[in-house]
């Protein structure tokens, strides 16, 4: 018998567990012949709701907001097939348009003085638009800014590399990129962007 998340009136049957952490799991899920991103919580549901209105509310792309049930403390979003940018980056170095996009959804960010987890496995491509993944996130300090230290996650240097392998991803096959090269890629690609 198929596992099934009950929200409200609605019956989603699970077909993969995506994500399990601490305070919540996350699920893909179908109901009505549609594919459904849902996220269980056994803590943070409420503080979930309010972090996913403020973001919004600062023009970060997201996933949509379908339902959501208070007593069961589930939250059902729009569902992407997309990869997220980890996943890309375990395929080789990510090309412009990533840092494009990223840098185009970083603007939104620095306006509305949010910081996000800038870690390549939290946000996901779609056509020409990044989309954060989460709904974690904190004042904007100069300590916790996208650049210049975070961006470094995004390249196969030595904080790429160690964050594929921490993920599980083979990185035995992917070029490496030294210590000069990750901070000349990182100055190029803010200049360019931002």
């Amino acid at each position: 018998m198929d596992e099934i998340i009950q929200v409200k009136t609605k019956k989603f049957v699970v077909t993969s567990v995506k994500a399990v952490h601490e305070d919540h799991t996350t699920y893909i899920c179908t109901w009505a012949e549609r594919v459904y991103c849902v996220r269980t919580y056994k803590t943070g549901y409420e503080q979930a709701l309010a972090d996913y209105k403020e973001l919004k509310h600062a023009g970060i792309n997201m996933a949509k907001m379908c339902y959501h049930d208070d007593e069961a403390k589930v939250i059902v979003f729009d569902y992407f097939p997309e990869d997220d940018c980890l996943k890309a980056l375990s395929q080789g170095p990510l090309d412009d348009r990533y840092f494009e996009a990223l840098f185009s959804l970083y603007r939104f960010a620095r306006f509305s003085k949010v910081s996000l987890d800038w870690e390549p496995q939290n946000f996901m491509l779609r056509g020409s638009q990044m989309f954060y993944l989460p709904t974690k996130w904190t004042a904007l300090t100069d300590k916790n800014r996208l650049e210049p230290t975070a961006i470094r996650s995004w390249f196969l240097g030595k904080e790429g590399r160690a964050l594929l392998a921490k993920k599980g991803y083979d990185v035995s096959s992917l070029p490496t990129l030294s210590e000069p090269e990750v901070n000349k890629a990182t100055v190029l690609v803010t200049v360019k962007h931002w």
